[in-house]
């Protein structure tokens, strides 16, 4: 994929675009999502929830039909209340983007409102270099430099609830952490 090309998965609008460190961050609107998949909370506000469980049972669902699949080589990993503090369980969702609710009862849904996002296309070792200053990372390692680079820029995360995710295809993937425009 062409680094300088703007990818825009559905209900998405590029708003704005970033260049710093020699990386390029997007500023996106998302209009209100609905995921579907397997979705699970710690048992208190500091814990994990059971992430290889989560994981299992999402990839034990793979035959079970996504109706009105919207990005069907795309699926990825939602982590919800990781930032604002520990005041609620924090949440995975490993899941795929769908235009309907209407779906098998083995499926979780869960609906992210409209918002901005701040992203980053994680397709080669140069993003974890810059950012980081390491090879390699996990996806969700860049979570903290995508929200140094928000608050630099004039962005915060949405609090209380905060929602970063990962979006994969089989060859590359991005970041997102929602946010919104500081008061001035």
């Amino acid at each position: 994929m062409d680094r300088e090309q703007i990818f825009l998965f559905p209900g998405e609008t590029l708003v704005d675009t970033i260049h710093d460190k020699g990386i390029r961050f997007d500023i996106v609107e998302r209009e209100e999502t609905i995921w579907c998949g397997t979705l699970g909370h710690a048992t208190n506000p500091t814990g994990e929830p059971d992430i290889p469980g989560l994981l299992a049972a999402y990839q034990a669902l793979v035959p079970v039909e996504k109706r009105e699949l919207l990005a069907p080589s795309w699926s990825g990993c939602i982590s919800l209340d990781y930032w604002p503090g520990g005041s609620a369980p924090r949440g995975i969702m490993f899941m795929q983007q769908v235009a309907t609710a209407q779906q098998d009862e083995r499926y979780n849904l869960y609906r992210t409102p409209a918002s901005l996002y701040i992203r980053v296309h994680y397709d080669s070792a140069e993003v974890p270099q810059k950012l980081l200053g390491k090879e390699q990372c996990e996806v969700f390692e860049l979570y903290g430099p995508i929200h140094e680079q928000a608050e630099k820029h004039g962005y915060e995360p949405i609090s209380p609830v905060s929602v970063e995710f990962e979006y994969y295809s089989s060859l590359s993937c991005f970041a997102y952490c929602a946010v919104k425009r500081k008061a001035e």
